[in-house]
């Protein structure tokens, strides 16, 4: 299988239909994601219970692919994630307040695994679409 086509059945598999317990089977043993501003992640494990925690709060999140770009080991996203916020998530209530973000994905893979991922998100669209932040450019 190719490195494209583990990032995209690992983004339709866990993300768009929810399965966050097939989350380790896309994933190196030594898995670090890298989340910016929400730290980082490290271990099979605990980045697979960050997905079924994300799933869990959003359950109808769905990842919209709009670009992907692939060289050797390493594949990018751009996407657009849209979904309800049921659960809590990052301290944040669930509200059942739609929510949608940007984001920008650096998926580089080991084996045919995933070893790290480098989440750019555009967690201030997330804040705003709660109403846990209103920026002030935002109408």
């Amino acid at each position: 299988m190719g490195q494209e086509q583990v990032v995209l059945d690992f983004m339709d598999d866990v993300l768009n239909n929810h399965n966050a317990e097939n989350a380790g089977k896309y994933l190196t043993d030594g898995m670090a994601w890298h989340g910016g501003t929400v730290g980082t992640v490290a271990g099979r494990d605990n980045v697979a219970g960050l997905m079924g925690a994300v799933v869990g709060a959003i359950p109808d999140l769905h990842a919209d692919l709009q670009d992907i770009a692939v060289q050797d080991e390493k594949v990018v996203v751009r996407l657009i994630v849209t979904g309800t916020l049921r659960g809590d998530l990052l301290g944040i209530a669930g509200s059942g307040q739609d929510v949608r973000w940007d984001a920008i994905d650096f998926y580089r893979l080991e084996d045919g695994l995933i070893a790290e991922e480098w989440a750019a998100e555009d967690f201030t669209a997330f804040l705003n679409t709660t109403g846990t932040y209103r920026a002030p450019w935002v109408l």
